[in-house]
This record gives C-alpha cells, sequence and structure tokens, in this order.
C-alpha cells in the first residue's frame, strides 16, 4: 500500500485526499497564510487583468481578421485560448443593444423608430388607439411596449444563433448541427462588432432616418458582412469558391429572414402581452 506525505490533506473544493499546494484531482490552490498578504492579492489582480485582456484581444484579433479560424480552433481542441463562443455572442449582443436603445438618436429598436418607416401613418394610428384603449399617454404606452419588447427580444437570441444554425444545416448537410452553432456564434459576433464600429457612430451623430444616409449605412454593411461570410465558409467548410460564393448569397438572406421573424415577433408578442 502506498503511503501519502503526512502533509498532503484533503482538497477544500473536491475533498480528494491528494491535495497538496495544489489538488491532484482538481488543481485548485489550497489556501495558506500567503493568501491573506497584500502582495499576493496584488500579483492575483495583475494575473487576471492581463489573462482576460490577453484572452479578450486574441479572440476580437482573430474573429475580426481570420474569418472562420476561431471555429476551427474550437472543433481542433484549443478552446481555452480564446472567449467561448457563447459568451462572446451574449456580451457583444448586449454591448450593441444597449448602443442601439441608450442613446435616442441611434435607436433602432424602438416604436418610434418603426414609426420612422410609417409612410401610410396605419402603426402610427394603431398605437394611439391602443394608448387610448389602455387608458394611457401616447409615450407612456410606447414605452410600456418597448420594456416588453426588449425583454423578448433579448430572450430570443439564442434562437438567432440556432436559426442561422439550421440555414447552415441545410447548405452544409454533412456536417453536424453543433458545428453549425459554433460557426453562427461567431458570425454573429462580427455581425454585432461591425455594427458598433461602422453603423453606431454615423447614427449616433446624424440620427437614425429612412433615407439615403440610412441605406447607404446598410449597404456597406451588408457588404462587409458577405465578404466575411464567403471567407469564413471557405475556410471552415472548404467549398469550391463558386459553390461558397452561392452558399454565401443564400446565408445571408437566411440570416436576414431570422432576424426580420424574430424582431418582428417579438414585437407583436409584446404588443399581445399589454393587453
Amino acid at each position: 500500500m502506498i503511503e501519502h506525505p503526512a502533509s498532503l490533506t484533503k482538497c477544500t473544493n473536491c475533498d480528494a485526499d491528494l491535495a497538496d499546494i495544489y489538488c491532484a484531482r482538481c488543481g485548485e490552490r489550497q489556501p495558506g497564510h500567503h493568501d491573506l498578504s497584500v502582495a499576493h492579492f496584488t500579483h492575483e489582480v495583475f494575473h487576471e487583468i492581463a489573462h482576460v485582456d490577453s484572452k479578450l484581444f486574441t479572440t476580437l484579433r482573430d474573429l475580426i481578421t481570420k474569418p472562420g479560424f476561431l471555429t476551427q480552433e474550437y472543433f481542433a481542441g484549443r478552446k481555452s485560448r480564446y472567449i467561448p463562443a457563447l459568451r462572446l455572442f451574449l456580451v457583444l449582443f448586449a454591448l450593441q443593444f444597449l448602443a442601439f436603445t441608450a442613446h435616442s438618436p441611434a435607436a433602432l429598436y424602438t416604436v418610434k423608430s418603426f414609426e420612422k418607416f410609417d409612410n401610410t401613418g396605419a402603426f402610427t394610428k394603431l398605437i394611439e388607439k391602443r394608448a387610448v384603449k389602455d387608458k394611457v399617454t401616447r409615450e407612456e404606452f410606447e414605452n410600456r411596449l418597448d420594456d416588453r419588447w426588449h425583454k423578448n427580444y433579448t430572450l430570443l437570441q439564442l434562437v438567432n444563433i440556432l436559426g442561422v444554425a439550421l440555414v447552415l444545416k441545410v447548405l452544409h448537410h454533412r456536417r453536424y448541427l453543433a458545428e453549425h452553432l459554433v460557426f453562427a456564434a461567431h458570425l454573429l459576433s462580427f455581425a454585432y462588432i461591425l455594427a458598433l464600429v461602422v453603423d453606431w457612430p454615423i447614427y449616433a451623430v446624424a440620427g437614425f432616418h429612412p433615407g439615403p444616409l440610412q441605406k447607404s449605412v446598410v449597404a456597406v454593411t451588408v457588404g462587409i458582412q458577405l465578404v466575411y461570410v464567403f471567407f469564413a465558409q471557405r475556410r471552415f467548410y472548404g467549398d469550391s469558391t463558386t459553390a461558397t460564393g452561392l452558399k454565401t448569397i443564400v446565408l445571408g438572406l437566411g440570416r436576414w429572414a431570422v432576424s426580420v421573424v424574430l424582431l418582428v415577433g417579438s414585437f407583436l408578442a409584446a404588443v399581445a402581452m399589454l393587453r
């Protein structure tokens, strides 16, 4: 029978018997008197900041400059070097959603923004009618509707990944759905960064209004995304140039359809919920 040194104790994390400075089973560092020193605390702070900053920089750099590369790395087993795909997606979605709701000139996800596209006035009349029916002011009803809509849209974001992944499954049916889910998360993450870097500064200064400027911004954004999607698919799925080009167009249309369904669906659900 093997005897372990008396210095080994139970792990404070998993209760394993082979815990010295680090646990042999789970790797948890065991507490000691050095943990109470200011020097140790300072070291931990700088270590965590450097680690997070390095991982964040590497992830964003490779996401932007190497389309499809992060998905390749994920399935090659090199996950710890980067921020997880789902976490990256959720954080970037939250940032862009906040940016396009908190600053009024650039606000996209509001009833007022919908009204700007209402050339016939039918939507505006519907809002006014509902406000009268609920015995509240139009502004109060719009605020309540916006709040409910934002909650619905936020909760449905995972469906956004699934919707894009299903389109990818149709285009690349021989690959696993899990591969498409990760690819979709990275693809949408890039789209959110693009919106924050290109769209938001323009709308923040000029305001969001239907017209030549808004159409130009959309055209530039869509063009960049299509180029990115082409190279991402080319790298990860490995199809020919012609096949990748055709699938890029189909994926672009599919992603647009998914986003419209989520946006309009979450809005209509919000209207129904306020009844």
